[in-house]
């Protein structure tokens, strides 16, 4: 389990590196295919901010657990077993599943595990911080990077909390033939 203080000093080098992101690599929000050269450009200011031999940031690096293997987006470790932090991020919010991955990841770990959204359409990016019974949401400004906490909800409410769903419905429309099948609408 990472340390209160660990904790600190990984979220403060995330913060930082995202900010390095946007003023220098801010071109890469308008790319097709953005995410790998916007992990790899984490990774790096991650590493450079940490300065650290024990410290090494890794992109798409399988991390073997005794219950299964996960792949997390950058993960922070020493190669010889030990994970500090690890970042999972999407282009919009993290669906049900990523959720789930994050927090087993964390869970089955113990390192300090965040996941966050870009959300080129809004102000801010959305941070997901994962913790053995709850998972904090919260906001950082892409203007200022003022941090907000938006929520804290348990590990048991959230997965499913803010999902969007589509719901389809059968309607019933005047029939052609007696053998056609209802159509399905939203």
């Amino acid at each position: 389990m990472a340390s209160r203080e660990d904790e600190i000093l990984f979220f403060d080098a995330f913060c930082q590196a995202l900010k390095r992101l946007c003023s220098k690599d801010y071109l890469l929000f308008s790319t097709q295919k953005k995410k790998a050269p916007i992990t790899h450009r984490i990774a790096m200011y991650l590493e450079t901010i940490l300065a650290s031999d024990s410290y090494i940031c890794d992109t798409q690096f399988v991390v073997k657990t005794e219950a299964r293997a996960f792949t997390p987006d950058i993960v922070v470790h020493d190669r010889m077993g030990h994970e500090y932090m690890a970042l999972y991020w999407q282009d919009g919010y993290l669906s049900a599943r990523e959720k789930e991955d994050a927090r087993d990841f964390h869970s089955q770990t113990g390192c300090f595990t965040l996941a966050f959204s870009l959300l080129p359409e809004r102000d801010y990016f959305l941070i997901y911080r994962f913790a053995a019974t709850y998972t904090d949401y919260l906001h950082i400004s892409r203007e200022d990077f003022s941090e907000q906490v938006l929520k804290r909800c348990s590990t048991d409410e959230d997965i499913f909390d803010d999902q969007l769903t589509l719901k389809l419905t059968r309607r019933r429309k005047k029939k052609d033939s007696a053998g056609e099948d209802p159509t399905l609408t939203e």
